[in-house]
Parts: structure tokens; C-alpha cells; sequence
């Protein structure tokens, strides 16, 4: 649903984001919506695939929704902090 309502380039690069964010690091979905022009649901809603699928999970703090990474989906080899992570 959010790839028929949403830029196709905007949710390739959201996919993107999360899938080679390096294992153990957490995305900022409001860091995310600045860069990306998302909206906050759309982006939560990827988290929540992602999480459902076991790949990370979600944080559902007030005023926060972050994703932690526990299983990449890419193989990438750098393992350096994502500039959208929060570690």
C-alpha cells in the first residue's frame, strides 16, 4: 500500500536505508522522514514489516519510533554507523 501511495524513488531509497543499515543500529524515523519526505506512517510501516518478518524490532516510545537492526537483509560489508542511526 505505501509503495501505490508514495514516490516509487522515495521507497526504493527507504529500502534501501533499511535494509544496509549495519546489524545493531537503530533508525530514526523522524531523522528519516527530514531526509527522505516521507510521511511518519509510512515509514512506521516499513519498521513494521521489517519487525513482523524478524528482522529487527520497533521502538514505540512517545514522540519516537525508531528500528533496531537485528538480522540484515543486504549483504553489505561495512560496518560503519548509517548517518540515519541513532547510535
Amino acid at each position: 500500500m505505501c509503495a501505490l501511495a508514495e514516490n516509487k524513488q522515495k521507497m526504493e531509497s527507504l529500502m534501501k536505508v533499511v535494509d544496509e543499515c549495519p546489524k545493531g543500529n537503530r533508525l530514526n524515523s523522524k531523522k528519516l522522514q527530514d531526509s527522505l519526505g516521507l510521511p511518519l506512517p509510512v515509514i512506521q510501516a516499513v519498521f513494521d514489516i521489517y519487525e513482523a518478518k524478524g528482522y529487527g524490532c520497533c521502538s514505540r516510545e512517545i514522540g519516537s519510533y525508531q528500528y533496531m537492526v537485528k538480522y540484515k537483509m543486504s549483504d553489505n560489508k561495512q560496518n560503519k554507523q548509517h548517518p540515519f542511526c541513532c547510535l
